[in-house]
């Protein structure tokens, strides 16, 4: 029984960083959920869980579908964007997609510039410094705490401090935070970082473009791959958007294989 006991003491470590890495595989079903103002659509799968999201990138010349595939199976899959089809829903043709490659060069042509709204500087706009008027009072509080037990340490004295501001001015146990799940973990994945969508939906450079296409990848077992797709966006038909006549909307199909896995998608382009 000892044995069992430390062999477990051993795994569990292992076994909780895998779930920081990954969201933890669920039964097969399907949802949305909003990252900025774009909707993400998922299909969890039996092996695969396949996260998409259509919005018009690059001065609304282009399609930009991103893709972000987490595997859940014992062995690693590959994917390929050659093998991802998108179809016009409403005009039924199959879209033919444009490299990151062959994007960023297009957009590095001098007459192509201001057509696709390129952001002339290499490394775009450098960040403004942080100033204390960026911070909210709780980090600003933790710095102060965290800088008040480095003078004591260094003076042989000891600080309590703690990184959640006010925690120690009360007796109460600080409340328990929810529950993180599925949906929760997929979310929060995409919304950490730079939001690749987001980025190229403004004035951005092409080599923000070329890094963020979609390549060819395996995936190891418990970890996922993400990236964009480009298409031409006057290739799609406009049809109209529902009750309003008025309104125009384009749709498209996304299939993805995974393995032997096939995740299909019914999304709007906005």
């Amino acid at each position: 029984m000892r044995y069992v006991l430390c062999a477990w003491l051993f795994v569990y470590p292992l076994l909780a960083q895998q779930n920081l890495l990954s969201p933890p595989k669920a039964a097969p079903g399907n949802g949305a959920f909003y990252v900025n103002g774009i909707v993400y659509q998922y299909i969890v799968g039996h092996d695969y869980t396949v996260v998409a999201a259509a919005h018009s990138v690059v001065n609304h010349k282009f399609l930009g579908v991103k893709l972000r595939v987490y595997n859940h199976a014992e062995h690693s899959v590959t994917v390929k964007p050659e093998e991802v089809e998108v179809v016009d829903a409403i005009g039924s043709h199959t879209l033919t997609p444009v490299s990151g490659v062959a994007l960023a060069n297009r957009m590095r042509k001098r007459y192509n510039m201001a057509r696709y709204s390129v952001n002339s500087s290499a490394g775009g706009e450098p960040e403004p410094p942080i100033t204390s008027d960026m911070l909210n009072p709780q980090f600003l509080e933790m710095m102060r705490a965290a800088h008040a037990n480095a003078a004591a340490m260094s003076r042989g004295q000891g600080l309590l401090y703690t990184d959640t501001p006010g925690a120690l001015d009360s007796d109460d146990q600080p409340a328990r935070p929810p529950e993180c799940g599925q949906v929760c973990r997929l979310r929060n994945r995409e919304a950490q970082g730079t939001d690749a969508l987001t980025q190229l939906q403004r004035q951005s450079s092409p080599d923000a473009v070329e890094q963020s296409a979609l390549l060819a990848n395996t995936i190891p077992p418990g970890t996922n791959v993400v990236g964009v797709l480009y298409y031409p966006l006057g290739k799609l038909v406009e049809g109209a958007g529902g009750p309003d006549r008025h309104k125009k909307r384009r749709l498209v199909r996304l299939r993805v294989p995974v393995g032997g896995e096939n995740f299909q998608f019914l999304m709007p382009v906005e």
